[in-house]
């Protein structure tokens, strides 16, 4: 009746306690397709293990193609037989009764998509944090079913760009074409976003059914500072999508609530000044206009946060940003909060430094040392092994 398709990439350190979780369901008849995605490290063993007692598990095993999760998705679809069908991730956990509800959901509906909401499970402090800010649930209509024509200004927030949280009926995905792109990350835009939208009915359960690892280095929001161009290439083969079944403009809204957030959160967490360049001048000068976003109204976001950046994109130079940046929380023109404060002393005037700063702090200490002129920035990273090899500096400064 269900497939759970599992993709699985070195996930020894998690993959008993999302197993664990799976075969625990109360829901029992399911069908649990694993696809091991040329690990290198125990999770074949540990899924032969599980295969070995459970005969719902099945295992395939490709090799890595170096293009995220997504070749190993599309395998698992390819493979699955249940009339419904979930992709869930190897690193994360599930409440026991996560596929009875959905599938509950599904049958008493006739939807073809089941929405749930997520919460926040902290590696470092092994504890739930939170419920997931998105997908935007109470924006769905108060009704047991909907289509995208009863909400097309919020459709695209009520489904969000995630499939981990999507009970699919197999035979949507199938008769519309429906897999994951792949690129390294964001790669479940294309099934997440034009599902709803193509679906005849869709269902929310307004529930926290799936507990999302934080935390942990691996997962897809660690690593967006290794993959700028995922801010927009899963935008653009949505967009794409949108306009060939003629409905764009009708959900455009929506979407690019979604979208901008979602570019927004990758510019905030570069860490690298080549990076937050290119995707500054790629936004502005070629991804907003493709999504008909160069001039958008007051108000036209349903997040304040969101607009203010839109709007800072689109009215401020790069260097301005950073001026603000370094001025914001009580800063002047050359400080920014004391805790962030560079010591010039400690750095030779006019020299050619490179930048090592995570984070906050490494955005601080850029923008401090980009006004002050104390000396030149040519190059700003997380870390010292991203340093190009025939680089030419004087000095490599590490912000604190």
């Amino acid at each position: 009746m269900v497939s759970l398709v599992i993709p699985v990439y070195n996930s020894e350190r998690y993959l008993r306690q999302c197993l664990d979780s799976v075969i625990g369901q109360t829901y029992e008849r399911l069908e649990i397709v694993c696809v091991n995605d040329g690990s290198s490290d125990d999770s074949l063993t540990i899924l032969e293990e599980y295969a070995g007692r459970d005969g719902r598990i099945r295992i395939y095993s490709k090799e890595n193609e170096g293009k995220g999760a997504a070749p190993a998705r599309n395998l698992g679809l390819e493979n699955a037989s249940g009339e419904y069908i979930q992709f869930i991730d190897s690193d994360d956990f599930f409440e026991p009764d996560m596929v009875e509800s959905l599938l509950a959901k599904a049958v008493d509906t006739g939807s073809d998509v089941v929405i749930c909401a997520g919460q926040a499970f902290d590696d470092e402090v092994q504890r739930v944090t939170g419920r997931l800010p998105h997908p935007d649930l109470y924006y769905a209509p108060d009704t047991e079913a909907f289509s995208w024509k009863d909400c097309p200004e919020y459709i695209c927030e009520i489904a969000d760009n995630y499939a981990w949280n999507k009970l699919f009926r197999r035979q949507l995905l199938i008769e519309n074409s429906l897999s994951f792109t792949p690129i390294p990350i964001s790669d479940d835009q294309d099934i997440s976003m034009i599902a709803p939208i193509v679906a005849k009915r869709v269902a929310v359960v307004d529930r926290a059914l799936i507990n999302y690892r934080v935390g942990t280095g691996t997962s897809q929001c660690d690593s967006q500072t290794r993959h700028p161009e995922a801010a927009y290439e899963g935008t653009c083969s949505v967009v794409d999508r949108l306009r060939k079944l003629g409905v764009y403009e009708s959900v455009k809204q929506s979407y690019l609530n979604v979208a901008i957030r979602l570019m927004r959160e990758y510019f905030d967490r570069m860490t690298e000044l080549g990076k937050v360049k290119f995707l500054y001048g790629k936004y502005r000068n070629e991804i907003f206009p493709m999504l008909g976003a160069s001039e958008l109204p007051q108000g036209y976001f349903h997040d304040p946060r969101v607009e203010d950046w839109y709007r800072l994109i689109m009215t401020k130079t790069l260097e301005e940003i950073f001026f603000d940046s370094a001025r914001a929380g009580g800063g002047t023109m050359t400080t920014a909060p004391l805790r962030f404060q560079v010591p010039y002393d400690e750095i030779k005037r006019n020299s050619r430094i490179v930048l090592i700063g995570k984070g906050i702090a490494g955005r601080y200490w850029y923008s401090q040392l980009l006004l002050s002129g104390h000396c030149e920035v040519v190059f700003w990273t997380d870390t010292e092994e991203h340093i190009p090899q025939n680089l030419k500096f004087d000095a490599v400064v590490k912000a604190r």
